[in-house]
């Protein structure tokens, strides 16, 4: 990860980049943002961050696409990552994504609310995460860490908050 977060007008721009190369390629992509960066385009929560956390669809034109972005802008080479994206659900119907905007050949999603919540109450190991967890509870009148554990056990049937998280949401809300 590079050592300079990266500002939203930055990323807006590199985004613009993206969405003039995948022209080029002529290549219709979709991400749909996670993580900091939905925080950051969505919810207004965030004034620089390291990268992007994005579900890329078609996933290797795209990121291709993103490293020659990078090397033109002179922006690290996983501006735009796709590591983490098993932690999302890989059936994402249109109720769990919030449509952000769109460019040329790009359209920019946004995991919501719902879905950021639980991901957030599953690993609150960072006070931005911690942050996360009251906007997003707030946002969506949740009053209760039992309503986050509801939540969380929808969403991501099987899977159950460890203590730590359970005492951080109790803490929280």
């Amino acid at each position: 990860m590079p050592a300079n977060p990266l500002s939203r007008d930055e990323l807006q721009a590199a985004l613009d980049a993206l969405s003039a190369r995948l022209v080029e390629r002529d290549t219709v992509a979709t991400l749909v943002l996670f993580g900091d960066a939905a925080m950051m385009f969505a919810h207004d929560a965030r004034e620089s961050i390291d990268h992007i956390d994005v579900v890329p669809t078609p996933r290797g034109l795209v990121l291709g696409a993103a490293r020659d972005v990078a090397q033109r802008l002179g922006l690290p080479a996983h501006w735009i990552n796709d590591q983490s994206a098993g932690t999302v659900p890989k059936d994402l119907v249109d109720g769990d994504v919030v449509d952000l905007w769109e460019r040329p050949n790009l359209t920019v999603r946004s995991l919501g609310p719902e879905l950021l919540l639980a991901m957030s109450a599953l690993a609150p190991n960072r006070p931005e995460d911690r942050d996360d967890i009251v906007r997003l509870a707030t946002g969506l009148d949740m009053a209760s860490s039992i309503d986050v554990e509801v939540l969380v056990a929808e969403l991501f049937p099987g899977r159950t908050l460890n203590a730590k998280a359970r005492a951080v949401l109790d803490d929280l809300l």
